[in-house]
């Protein structure tokens, strides 16, 4: 029996090792990363916590034109920030957060007091251009 435990050891522990490591941690983008992803693109994202569904345009220009659940969005501008972070301004507010791409998911995050990191949004689709005529 003690040798039938060995073998089994012997064979199941570098199996068990390889699915055991750690995934590679997120990768925070740069400004110039973020400026590519978003500008002259028609972005859809999903909001983490209240799950509304938006679907915006980032023009050249700054604007931010689209939908939230299908209903308008107005004077909205983007910009991106000296560390690379996403920011929106909008009713005379400006959010900046950091982008991060986890595999090829990229997602938006809002970092606490405490320096912890959480997803606010997940992108799902980056478009070419403004093909909804936003």
């Amino acid at each position: 029996m003690h040798r039938l435990t060995r073998a089994i050891l012997i064979v199941t522990l570098p199996m068990l090792l390889l699915f055991t490591q750690a995934a590679p941690a997120a990768e925070t983008l740069n400004a110039d990363q973020v400026r590519a992803l978003f500008n002259d693109k028609t972005v859809e994202y999903q909001h983490e916590r209240l799950g509304f569904k938006f679907v915006v345009y980032h023009a050249p220009d700054g604007s931010l034109r689209g939908t939230r659940e299908g209903e308008p969005m107005s004077e909205l501008q983007w910009s991106v920030n000296e560390r690379g972070e996403l920011c929106i301004a909008y009713g005379g507010k400006k959010r900046c957060q950091p982008i991060m791409k986890d595999d090829s998911v990229y997602k938006k995050y809002a970092v606490g007091k405490d320096g912890q990191k959480k997803p606010v949004v997940t992108y799902r689709r980056f478009i070419d251009g403004n093909p909804n005529d936003f």
